[in-house]
């Protein structure tokens, strides 16, 4: 006889297939019928810890959104200069990239969707937040006079993001831009926010 698996066990399975499915098909192809051939259950059971595809949608951008506060908070206890949090920050988003890939498609397709004006909304809010974080960062470096105070510091959290996105989108048809463009990258950005 099976055991059954706990609820926040259960819900992990179907997140991580729904991610494994996004990242094969795209999201605007997620359904509830091949998550549950993932995790080998029934579709029935899938809506015993999910209301329905838009409540796992959900779970996927907390599941976004809770590795990036992960790898600020990795950050905020991280010793050294402003700089070197900044670039650990960059590290930690391009290791995020390489392990779930399909963090990227779940981004730009909320993003770019009219579809679900609430989703959208969220995923913007939780950007929103993402660049403000980054940006108080650059202003405490300005304070301790690590970051010149000729950079907008808005600005740069924004440009801190933009690096991100041609590493998701190149890096899901060529892998190896993961691995060549993030230190060319850094080292343009850290030069734009240098003293």
């Amino acid at each position: 006889m099976r055991s059954r698996k706990s609820t926040e066990v259960r819900k992990e399975e179907i997140i991580r297939a729904a991610l494994f499915l996004v990242e094969k098909n795209g999201l605007d192809k997620l359904n509830i019928i091949d998550i549950a051939k993932e995790v080998k259950l029934v579709p029935a059971a899938i809506y015993r810890h999910f209301k329905g595809k838009e409540d796992i949608v959900l779970a996927l951008i907390d599941f976004v959104c809770s590795n990036l506060q992960m790898n600020l908070r990795q950050v905020s206890d991280y010793e050294g200069t402003t700089i070197l949090k900044l670039k650990k920050l960059f590290e930690l988003h391009v290791k995020l990239l390489k392990e779930e890939p399909a963090i990227p498609r779940i981004l730009y397709f909320l993003l770019s969707s009219e579809r679900n004006v609430e989703l959208k909304f969220r995923m913007v809010s939780e950007v929103k937040n993402y660049v403000q974080q980054i940006k108080k960062i650059l202003l405490q470096g300005q304070e301790k006079g690590e970051i010149s105070t000729k950079v907008d510091a808005a600005a740069a959290a924004m440009l801190f993001i933009g690096m991100v996105q041609p590493l998701g989108i190149l890096g899901q048809i060529e892998p190896q831009v993961l691995e060549e463009y993030p230190s060319y990258l850094w080292q343009c950005y850290q030069r734009a926010i240098d003293l």
